[in-house]
């Protein structure tokens, strides 16, 4: 009885051994998959107009980078875009009475323009929030880094960096 369970153990951990060896994938095979996992959906949610860009840095025209919490954010959702940014800056003409000093509205996009290039994508679009018009041009990474630039008719232009996500809703 002994001989047997010797001969089965012997017999079955190389064969379980080989199987475990198989399986296991390494490092840099896990990182590229989620690499192609990740740039699959970021091509995703560009060609849909569904996407989060959350910031992580502001850059105003005449200053240094200023590091951002994670409240802020812009949203495109389909033919809308909701904007909730900081400004940092001059602004040369700003409405009587305004309670928000940011890009603080939601308002329907007047242009939308999506290309690829060898970087990327590059996302246009322009909005009309009452006297002021808006255009907003993302520069997006294949994994969903992103810079926004935004050039307005009555404020400096100002950057910002962040990543890109799939709208939650």
């Amino acid at each position: 009885m002994k001989k047997i369970i010797y001969i089965l153990i012997v017999l079955v951990l190389p064969v379980s051994f080989l199987k475990a060896q198989e399986v296991k994938k390494s490092k840099k095979e896990l990182r590229i998959e989620k690499q192609e996992k990740r740039k699959q959906e970021v091509k995703e949610i560009l060609f849909e107009k569904a996407f989060v860009f959350t910031p992580t840095h502001a850059m105003p025209l005449g200053g240094g980078s200023i590091q951002l919490n994670y409240t802020f954010d812009a949203e495109i959702k389909g033919d809308t875009l909701v904007s909730y940014l900081p400004f940092y800056g001059v602004a040369y003409h700003v409405d009587y009475g305004a309670r928000t000093g940011g890009f603080d509205f939601t308002q329907p996009i007047e242009n939308f323009e999506l290309e690829e290039d060898e970087k990327g994508y590059v996302v246009k679009l322009e909005v009309k929030n009452k006297m002021d018009l808006l255009s907003f041009t993302f520069h997006i990474s294949e994994l969903g880094y992103a810079t926004l630039n935004v050039t307005s008719t009555n404020r400096q232009a100002i950057s910002y960096y962040g990543t890109i996500e799939a709208d939650k809703e």
